[in-house]
């Protein structure tokens, strides 16, 4: 059993019919489908649930219908994206507090610190402020953190830090850092999110392994992010222009599973066992380990 810790199946891309990846015998292959035919597919191939996360308020009721379908056991985060953020009033924050008072949501946000692209100095400043905003609601709300922190490590580290005892644990969504990075977050509860880039034979990749060969198993959930973050798809047969519609999926996970085992010379069963009890534990999931109840 899998349960895919961080989607997009809320996103626009799933509204009409798509292209999606997916794994079969160790290979991937392209599909088409809708999202409600894809998620019944991913239910009849051993995905259980999957955590929604939210990027800004403009997707919520998307989500929330979603979490509410009972065809497919679906749990919601509530927070606002760094790169959304700045775009987002700071009064709406009042909304955000509503949402994650009412929702019931798994964890808060994703959040964090983006400075992939240069970012005016404002722009830096009031991702600062929206994530400590989400760091004070997650405490009070005693939930976990659901952290987006790209190219900022350096800066986003320190603010865990003095808020270390104010932390309910958590993933660092899409890690892709090295050993020495990876124990940095651990030792602040943090599990690593391990998605398609562990599939992915480049620099970034090959040090991705390393780190999942060498980091305890009981501290890696694995994720999507789907419609985003594809493995390595240089053998598929697609052009450039397919490739840019192409959506992730979740059925992708027994490849990153599979990955995982390998790198650490463990049986495939078990490492899914384990990490399917680390999310259920992460997220504090209102089921059991056998629990296969298809209802949310």
């Amino acid at each position: 059993m899998i349960i895919d810790s961080h989607t997009h199946y809320a996103h626009a891309r799933y509204d009409r019919e798509f292209p999606y990846l997916e794994e079969q015998n160790g290979d991937y292959a392209v599909q088409r489908a809708t999202r409600e035919q894809l998620l019944a597919s991913m239910k009849t191939n051993g995905i259980v649930g999957i955590i929604e996360a939210a990027i800004g308020l403009d997707g919520i009721e998307k989500q929330i219908a979603l979490a509410s379908d009972p065809s497919f056991r679906t749990w919601i985060t509530v927070g606002v994206h760094p790169t959304r953020c700045i775009h987002t009033p700071w009064r709406l924050r009042k909304k955000v507090t509503s949402y994650a008072e009412t929702m019931a949501p798994v964890a808060i946000g994703e959040t964090g610190l983006d400075y992939h692209h240069p970012r005016k100095k404002q722009h830096r400043l009031r991702q600062n402020i929206w994530f400590r905003y989400h760091l004070h609601l997650a405490d009070r709300l005693k939930l976990p953190l659901v952290l987006h922190i790209r190219n900022a490590d350096k800066y986003a580290l320190p603010i865990l830090q003095k808020y270390r005892t104010r932390l309910h644990g958590g993933v660092v969504h899409c890690f892709s850092g090295d050993i020495t990075l990876a124990e940095q977050y651990i030792r602040l509860g943090f599990a690593l999110g391990i998605g398609g880039k562990l599939l992915c034979d480049d620099e970034q990749g090959k040090i991705l392994c390393e780190t999942v060969k060498r980091v305890p198993l009981d501290t890696l959930i694995v994720e999507t992010d789907a419609p985003f973050v594809l493995p390595d798809t240089g053998k598929l047969p697609c052009s450039r222009k397919q490739l840019r519609k192409l959506c992730n999926s979740s059925l992708i996970l027994p490849a990153v599973i599979r990955k995982i085992a390998e790198l650490r010379s463990e049986d495939y069963e078990a490492t899914e066992r384990a990490i399917y009890r680390n999310t259920i534990r992460v997220f504090r999931l209102p089921i059991q380990e056998n629990d296969t109840d298809e209802n949310p």
